[in-house]
């Protein structure tokens, strides 16, 4: 099945008012330095980056971070939030690019979930050939037996509605599901105005791949990654039917 794909061009200037929100970023933030320290990681890898999230506050915390993104959009609003940091940044795909060999691999915010399954152990391939021996791959993504066990909002829904300089935000999904091919089709519309002035509207559809645990646990196996733990959130234990979300925490076998 082909993955209709999402690619950020229309939405990286307004990407961070969308979907970051102060306190979540800072409790992922302080998830991933609890993990680096656990497992005393001192390089990382941010390989689907984006608007600079996770990078930056890594930068800021010490770690030796390297990053990479798709879109250079979304690459060029990260940089220039992060000029004065030295951050190295590279455009470039998670399914192919060789950047060098760090102790882990982060990918944040459901992006492993722009992937189809194939293209998802291609990834993890080149995730391996990335990390150094016993290397941490950490990422995040929907929860599909979340999804069947009736999770899974079925009517037009607003998701986001907010206002920041003077400008008002509103996102509506309306979304549909495959649990058998475990494909969420996601489509929303954002409205976008200034005072009262006529909104922008943007429209977009795509298609994301989303798992449960248990066939996490089989690919990732497949490609030689063992999983250490499964979290429901940065500060959440993980229940298989009652958490929205995976986060996983795998080390390369």
């Amino acid at each position: 099945m082909v993955i209709r794909k999402y690619n950020y061009k229309d939405l990286a200037e307004y990407y961070d008012v969308l979907e970051l929100d102060s306190e979540n970023t800072l409790k992922m933030n302080n998830f991933l330095g609890d993990i680096f320290r656990s497992y005393n990681v001192k390089s990382a890898l941010d390989m689907t980056c984006g608007t600079g999230a996770q990078t930056i506050e890594l930068k800021k915390k010490g770690y030796d971070i390297a990053a990479l993104d798709i879109s250079k959009e979304m690459l060029n609003v990260a940089r220039k939030k992060s000029k004065d940091l030295a951050i190295k940044f590279y455009q470039g795909d998670i399914r192919t690019s060789k950047i060098g060999k760090f102790d882990a691999v982060i990918a944040i915010f459901n992006a492993i979930g722009h992937l189809s399954k194939k293209d998802f152990g291609i990834a993890i391939s080149n995730i391996s050939d990335n990390l150094k021996n016993s290397g941490l791959f950490i990422f995040d993504i929907f929860n599909l037996d979340f999804m069947k066990s009736g999770g899974f909002i079925k009517h037009r829904f607003i998701d986001k509605a907010k206002e920041h300089s003077g400008i008002k935000y509103v996102r509506f999904n309306k979304n549909t599901i495959d649990y058998k091919n475990g494909i969420m089709g996601v489509n929303q519309e954002v409205y976008i105005q200034e005072g009262l002035g006529k909104p922008k509207i943007i429209k977009e559809k795509w298609d994301m791949q989303i798992y449960s645990s248990k066939e996490l646990t089989e690919i990732l196996k497949k490609y030689g990654f063992k999983v250490l733990k499964f979290y429901g959130g940065p500060e959440d234990v993980f229940i298989k039917d009652k958490s929205l979300s995976i986060y996983v925490v795998a080390r390369k076998s």
